[in-house]
């Protein structure tokens, strides 16, 4: 079988893998800390493959349209760093974006050799309305804990995020 850690040592299937820092934290805790994250990736990539079959785009296209709601206009360039494609994958990306209806792109008003990419305001609309249910859900939890507590959680999901990046293939 197949050992996937993150972090330090998990026993996934049974074997044993070297300790490292944090090795104080109890193993069947560490398991679940790290299963638990496990599904929560997996749910959240089913509902992003689900709402993008919804829109007619694929998961790549969809994630590029969030980057765009939340980070306003970037270049291909920026696009393609951001989310480890190519330029020309990211042509490609805003073409269907665009055909779709949910993006466009317009030359850089402060620089003319440049392009930047938009989601339009009925892309937008129409994927902000896709995740409205997401949107309450976590509000309706969020409103059952204190302030403090989720201040910890949005750091320590951000820290888990870096931790995880880190472990990808370069």
């Amino acid at each position: 079988m197949l050992c996937s850690p993150v972090g330090r040592s998990v026993r996934w299937c049974g074997c044993r893998l070297p300790e490292g820092p944090g090795s104080d934290i109890p193993e069947p805790l560490l398991q679940s800390l790290t299963s638990a994250l496990f599904d929560l990736s997996t749910t959240v990539d089913l509902i992003v493959h689900s709402t993008a079959g919804r829109l007619g785009i694929n998961q790549t296209d969809l994630i590029c349209l969030h980057l765009l709601l939340r980070n306003g206009p970037l270049s291909p360039g920026d696009v393609a760093t951001a989310l480890g494609l190519t330029t020309a994958a990211v042509s490609a990306l805003a073409t269907r974006l665009e055909t779709s209806g949910l993006a466009f792109r317009e030359v850089d008003p402060e620089d003319g050799r440049r392009v930047l990419m938009h989601a339009s305001p009925s892309g937008s609309q129409l994927a902000l309305d896709l995740f409205d249910g997401f949107y309450r859900a976590a509000e309706q939890l969020a409103s059952t804990q204190r302030e403090a507590d989720l201040r910890l959680l949005i750091e320590l999901a951000g820290r888990f995020r870096q931790a995880i990046a880190a472990q990808a293939p370069h």
